[in-house]
Formats: structure tokens, C-alpha cells, sequence
């Protein structure tokens, strides 16, 4: 039962068990259109009213408006966020590819070094005296101070980076000399031949190396490092 009633209009309500009409005056409520729900009492036959006020087409239309503004506010930070997270997303794809082409361009520049490394004539007077070799000998020939050196001059030659990298940290001069031998691929079993002493000699004095080159929070090897720079 809902009718659409104004200020001061009467109202009449048809009481559908006893088909009377009952009849009463809206008051004071408002100047806007009003809704009334009636129910009726079986027992006593009293009715209870429910009014409540109905907004105009004009207010109706500006809380229509209002809520499609606040939408089209919400719409506008959604699309804000999702360009945003859009943005981020390509940045990081972008500097992830970067690294892993700048890796890559190292990687290929470090093998062209190492291929202009083996056509000096020390590298290859090393490899005659049983150095550089895939197969592990049981003896190395001797090398000479000299012949050391010349391979560390050349080592410095062709890994610019490397040497800079050595020098900024303040190596003693063995200690430099000792990582150039490194950077030209000899083994750990070679240069304990280099330098008479035991492997694990060697494996020690890499670990010094590394705590000096301030390198203890990396996992890997002193050589892996070395390969890199």
C-alpha cells in the first residue's frame, strides 16, 4: 500500500479485511512528496503509518549526478594506479634487460680480451713449459722472475678495468702480482708451482685477497670474482 501525497492532502487508506476507509490529514512533514505505507491491526483494526519523504526530480537528479561524479573520481585514480603500476613495471623490465645485455657485452669482452691475452709470446712461452693446460701434470717446468712479470705487464695491457680495480684498493705489489697471475687463468695447482708452496697455501692467500679487496659478503670464489672484473 504506498501512495505519493503532498502537504496538507488528505489521505485515505481502504482497510482490505473490513473494506472501510480510513482517513486522516499529512501535516507539517515537508514540501517535498511524501511515501506512505499503511498496515492494519486484525485484531483491533487500528492502522500504522509509515511515512516517509520522496525527493523531487531536481534532487533526484543531483544525487544521480553526485554519485556518477564520485564514479568517474574513482575511475580516474583506478586508471592512475594501473598506468602508474604500468610505468614501474616497464622501468624494471628496462634496467633488467639493460643489466643482463651489459653482462652479456662483458662477458663477450672479457672472452676477446682472454683470445688477445693467448696470442702474446709470454702467454704462449708459458704454455710450452705445461701451463694453460685442460690436463693436470705432476710437475711444471720452472718459470723466472721475469717471465712472471712480463705475463703481469700483459695481463695489465689488455684488463685496463682490472688493474683499476686492484689499485683502488691498495694491494701490496706480490699481492697484484699474484691476482694479475690469477686474471690470466692460471689454476690453483699452477701457481702453487709458481710460487713452491702448498695448494692450500694458495687457497688461503686468496681468501686474505678477498677480505682486502673488501669481497667477504660474496658466495663466490676469489677466481669466479676475479673472471668478472
Amino acid at each position: 500500500m504506498l501512495e505519493k501525497v503532498k502537504k496538507n492532502d488528505y489521505f485515505c487508506r481502504k482497510n482490505m479485511e473490513t473494506d472501510t476507509i480510513r482517513k486522516g490529514i499529512i501535516c507539517h512533514l515537508s514540501d517535498d512528496p511524501v511515501e506512505i505505507a499503511g498496515t492494519v491491526d486484525k485484531e483491533t483494526g487500528n492502522a500504522t503509518y509509515r511515512i516517509a519523504i520522496v525527493p523531487d526530480e531536481l534532487t533526484v537528479v543531483e544525487n544521480n549526478d553526485s554519485q556518477n561524479g564520485h564514479g568517474f573520481w574513482w575511475l580516474g585514480i583506478a586508471i592512475a594506479v594501473v598506468a602508474a603500476v604500468l610505468l614501474v613495471v616497464r622501468y624494471i623490465w628496462k634496467k633488467k634487460r639493460s643489466n643482463e645485455e651489459k653482462t652479456k657485452q662483458d662477458k663477450q669482452d672479457a672472452s676477446l680480451r682472454y683470445e688477445l691475452l693467448k696470442h702474446k709470446e709470454i702467454y704462449k712461452k708459458f704454455c710450452k713449459k705445461g701451463y694453460f693446460s685442460t690436463v693436470r701434470k705432476n710437475k711444471l717446468a720452472v718459470v723466472e722472475e721475469s717471465e712472471i712479470n712480463e705475463l703481469c705487464e700483459a695481463v695489465s695491457e689488455i684488463f685496463p678495468t682490472f688493474v683499476e680495480f686492484l689499485n683502488n684498493h691498495g694491494l701490496s705489489a706480490k699481492d697484484f702480482q699474484f691476482c694479475c697471475l690469477m686474471r690470466s687463468g692460471l689454476t690453483t695447482f699452477e701457481l702453487s708451482e709458481i710460487y713452491c708452496v702448498s695448494e692450500s697455501a694458495i687457497f688461503k692467500r686468496k681468501q686474505k685477497i678477498k677480505s682486502q679487496l673488501e669481497l667477504e659478503s660474496d658466495q663466490r670464489t676469489l677466481d669466479a670474482i676475479v673472471e668478472e672484473i
